[in-house]
């Protein structure tokens, strides 16, 4: 099973925080404690690889091109409707991109939310400068590096992108498979400014 960097944008990294210091003051069966532990272990399954369990798949082009992306569903909190039930609540939307350094592939946390109105994949698209109508030219390999047919369930994995590049060079360390480095957003934005010149701290999940 291949294990994975984890790369958290700085809206992500944010609430994972927040998360974390309302569930302190809230009970096991909380909303937001709940939302935590969804997101947790929404992370170490991406960084473990583990994302058939959670019903991953592939995305597309729909309002805006996230085809480049793929989702893991998260039953954060049960819903029915007319005493149906409506499946996981929640979605966590991510990219992959290869390594440029000979160590395990990157996977880049765009969003996690509530999938009413369709929120996550509207934050992703927002996050990710998707514009409504406008389609991405994606690489779509015939066959995996092992020579597999290739999943519909991860991301295509795409070389890594100016920016994250940029903001990986001016890291010190990048966390292992079971951690996260989180990016400022001035390295989102291809540059660094004199405080970020350590570069994003990696945080163990």
């Amino acid at each position: 099973m291949t294990q994975y960097r984890l790369l958290l944008r700085t809206e992500v990294m944010q609430q994972l925080a927040a998360l974390s210091q309302a569930a302190k003051t809230q009970g096991p069966g909380g909303l937001r404690t709940r939302e935590f532990r969804g997101l947790q272990a929404g992370l170490r399954a991406l960084a473990e690889g583990r994302e058939e369990e959670y019903d991953g798949k592939r995305l597309s082009y729909h309002r805006h091109d996230l085809s480049d992306c793929a989702e893991l569903k998260l039953a954060v909190i049960p819903e029915t409707r007319h005493n149906i039930e409506l499946g996981p609540s929640h979605r966590l939307i991510y990219r992959e991109f290869e390594p440029e350094d000979g160590g395990l592939p990157y996977r880049q946390v765009v969003a996690y939310a509530h999938r009413g109105a369709d929120r996550p994949f509207e934050e992703a698209a927002s996050r990710l400068g998707r514009q409504s109508g406008t389609r991405l030219r994606v690489v779509r390999p015939s066959i995996t590096p092992d020579n597999h047919a290739p999943s519909t369930v991860a991301p295509i994995r795409q070389p890594l992108p100016p920016d994250l590049r940029i903001a990986l060079a001016a890291a010190s360390n990048v966390a292992p498979a079971s951690g996260a480095v989180r990016l400022t957003p001035a390295a989102e934005k291809t540059r660094t400014t004199p405080g970020d010149r350590h570069g994003p701290r990696g945080r163990e999940l």
